[in-house]
């Protein structure tokens, strides 16, 4: 593929199950399963969204068998009832998200137990590797809440998701939940992620680094070849590298104290001279 696919940050997207993967937009929004089908091999399984958490299956590639990705989604409607009973935090400005797993009341045994948080944990094994090249093989995670879109004079709060980023596990804890209509506790995992900054490829994701890592007959570092400068920077300086591969867009609009000077010889300069605000 000559041409990067983007996938922009905060783009509404519909999901719909059966969706053709060729149509670029569905319902007047943009195709999900259009933007996120691989191209270098159009018989690769859809990544769905039909879960919380929902796991690519291991490739086998010429330096071992890798995850290609895992996408989360976030369904705020759901938040406090019996099926969802936590909630997800969102601080995308500041490229923060707490995601809970995937344990519920009614599951008994430890929170591995679930395939989505099996996953999460193999994962962070490789999130939190100090060794780079077991950092490149670390499945990025897809972001994605839920939202309500109107439409024909309906608020549909199904069947539409907005992209939030591609994350790093800066931390996994276990925890200890409370499920609001039983009052029973429960064991789950909990997951504090970076928001990787896109600002390279105009805040949006090239879909082509997902397409790569699908790809069985590219190993490792060559399916990194259209990651984000950010995540790469991550894979080779580890931890240490998170502050600045996170996305901040607030520090975008933060301007120096030179910029905030006003005009020499304006009406504000000679007002904040007056005041004594302003060396001359």
């Amino acid at each position: 593929m000559d041409h990067a696919r983007l996938l922009p940050m905060l783009e509404i997207m519909r999901y719909a199950q059966g969706a053709s993967r060729v149509d670029v937009e569905l319902d007047g929004y943009l195709n999900y399963h259009f933007v996120t089908a691989s191209v270098e091999a159009s018989d690769a399984p859809r990544l769905m969204l039909e879960a919380g958490i929902n796991a690519t299956a291991m490739v086998d590639t010429p330096d071992g068998r890798r995850r290609p990705v895992i996408s989360l989604r976030s369904s705020p409607w759901k938040a406090g009832h019996v099926t969802n009973p936590w909630h997800d935090e969102f601080d995308l400005d500041h490229g923060y998200v707490r995601y809970y797993g995937d344990h519920k009341p009614t599951k008994t045994g430890l929170p591995g137990v679930t395939a989505g948080n099996r996953a999460l944990l193999d994962a962070w094994a490789l999130h939190a590797a100090s060794d780079p090249s077991a950092r490149l093989q670390a499945p990025p995670l897809l972001i994605y809440r839920s939202v309500t879109v109107s439409r024909g004079g309906r608020n549909l709060v199904k069947g539409h998701v907005e992209f939030c980023g591609a994350a790093i596990i800066e931390r996994l804890e276990h925890v200890v939940q409370r499920d609001p209509e039983t009052g029973r506790s429960f064991p789950n995992l909990v997951l504090d992620v970076a928001v990787v900054d896109l600002a390279d490829t105009g805040d949006a994701l090239d879909m082509r680094w997902i397409d790569d890592r699908r790809n069985v007959k590219l190993d490792a570092e060559r399916a990194a070849r259209h990651a984000p400068m950010s995540w790469r920077r991550w894979i080779r300086e580890g931890r240490a590298a998170i502050p600045r591969s996170r996305r901040r867009v607030t520090s975008s609009r933060v301007r120096s104290a030179e910029d905030q000077r006003p005009t020499p010889g304006s009406a504000e300069a000679a007002l904040l001279q007056r005041l004594g605000l302003l060396h001359r």
